[in-house]
């Protein structure tokens, strides 16, 4: 056990994802019911570019450890980079609700809100967003939110952002005269690591 657990951090360490897999898998067959070795599992089969059997894995894990934050943020994640938009959003809002503070989960939520032009749902999340984090980013969508609703003071806070702020101009004009029409959310490969 201990020699396979070994060849794992080496291979991890070397960004072997076939060789981090075996491991893995070896020791599942001993543990099945561990439910960080699947979230592992599902981390090292994303890192390897396997988002289908990765979403297995998680699911794997949230079935021994249905609060497990990683798993459900990984899950919702690897749904995204599928472009699974309808998983991927149920699956941040389950994890927003479990887990209500975290920004992350909240941005992503909102920009694939945005994305599929649930303009209530992105300007809930931005809000409960702004009282953790209330960057630039959240303001925007928080206005292009307001804005696809077609409430008249999303619409005049983009164009008071838009007098005041020249470097945020051509996002800005495409957000007023598009919407979200075409806006790409957060890739999830930026939580990898």
């Amino acid at each position: 056990m201990e020699e396979i657990v070994k060849k794992l951090e080496a291979a991890i360490s070397d960004e072997n994802w076939a060789e981090a897999e075996t491991c893995i898998l070896a020791l599942l067959k001993t543990d099945e019911n561990n439910s960080s070795l699947w979230y592992n599992l599902g981390l090292v089969r994303r890192r390897a570019g396997n988002n289908a059997a990765a979403i297995e894995n998680f699911t794997r894990a949230l079935e021994d450890a249905p609060k497990h934050k990683g798993a459900l943020f990984e899950r919702a994640a690897a749904y995204l980079d599928l472009e699974d938009f309808h998983a991927a959003l149920n699956d941040f809002s389950e994890f927003t609700v479990a887990y209500p503070d975290d920004s992350d989960g909240l941005l992503n939520l909102a920009r694939i809100a945005l994305h599929m032009e649930v303009p209530d749902l992105a300007l809930q999340a931005f809000q409960k967003r702004s009282e953790i984090e209330n960057d630039a980013e959240n303001i925007l969508g928080a206005a292009e939110a307001m804005q696809m609703r077609g409430d008249e003071e999303g619409i005049s806070l983009l164009r008071r952002l838009f007098a005041n702020n020249p470097s945020v101009r051509p996002e800005l004009l495409k957000i007023m005269s598009q919407g979200s029409y075409g806006r790409v959310p957060l890739n999830s490969n930026a939580f990898l690591g």
